[in-house]
């Protein structure tokens, strides 16, 4: 297990800088042509420049969603909201959470645990983006779930550590869902118009992707608009601030 060091990577990973301008579009760009896992640490390390590949691919899940939390947070505000479709009869269904409750429920689970059993000394840790990503290749759910036990798994025998005994596997499985689950953010939503419940589980990287995707879109009309306007380059309008970029566009729109 390579648990130390990753409240250290934490900190770096809490020490974010605004996106915007350059920033801003880059993540876009980047983001634009990776699959939700790698993009999630595409946005992750855009926001967090002193976080290496490495260790943001190594962060437990909860530490990466919670950077993201905060990223989402600094840049767009502290609010999560969406809509999502009743599975009942179809109405539309807006919710909005706030960024604080869904980082104090990811505070709340657990990144390892420890169990103990004929014997044995079971160490059990969150898996990280690089599992999950490795894990979805897998060519069936099976093996995928073998995969993340393998590489979060480890067993302790008289200070040596000793391969998975069959007598443990169950334990182990059972406690990794366990902590897997208690690692989701998922909101329980009423349906007003049937009545019906259901819970939508909060995809992080998702809406900050969505956020990040709409700001670029914006950015760039602001560019095309002032360059059209004045002639100036891209690199020229986004080195301005945005109160200064905004006192132009309102001079060329009137």
């Amino acid at each position: 297990m390579q648990q130390q060091g990753f409240q250290n990577v934490g900190d770096r990973a809490a020490s974010e800088q605004p996106l915007s301008g350059v920033a801003l579009l880059a993540a876009w760009e980047h983001g634009t042509a990776e699959p939700p896992s790698t993009r999630a640490l595409t946005l992750l390390r855009a926001g967090c420049p002193a976080l290496g590949e490495e260790d943001a691919a190594a962060l437990p899940l909860t530490l990466r969603d919670h950077a993201l939390v905060a990223l989402h947070a600094r840049n767009f505000g502290p609010i999560f909201s969406a809509v999502a479709t009743c599975e009942s009869c179809g109405e539309r269904l807006e919710f909005m959470l706030p960024a604080q409750q869904v980082a104090l429920n990811l505070q709340a689970a657990d990144a390892d645990c420890i169990v103990a059993q004929d014997g044995f000394t079971l160490r059990l840790r969150l898996a990280n983006t690089r599992d999950m990503t490795d894990a979805a290749a897998s060519p069936d759910p099976e093996t995928a779930r073998f995969l993340l036990l393998a590489r979060c798994a480890e067993v302790i025998d008289g200070g040596r550590i000793v391969p998975l005994p069959e007598s443990l596997r169950d334990a182990a499985f059972d406690r990794l869902d366990e902590m897997h689950e208690a690692a989701e953010v998922s909101l329980a939503l009423g349906c007003p118009a049937c009545g019906a419940s259901q819970a939508v589980q909060l995809d992080i990287a998702s809406f900050l992707w969505a956020e990040i995707r709409h700001g670029a879109q914006r950015l760039l009309d602001e560019v095309h608009e002032l360059a059209w306007a004045y002639g100036w380059s891209e690199s020229a309008i986004l080195a301005m601030s945005v109160g200064r970029r905004q006192a132009y566009l309102d001079r060329v729109r009137g």
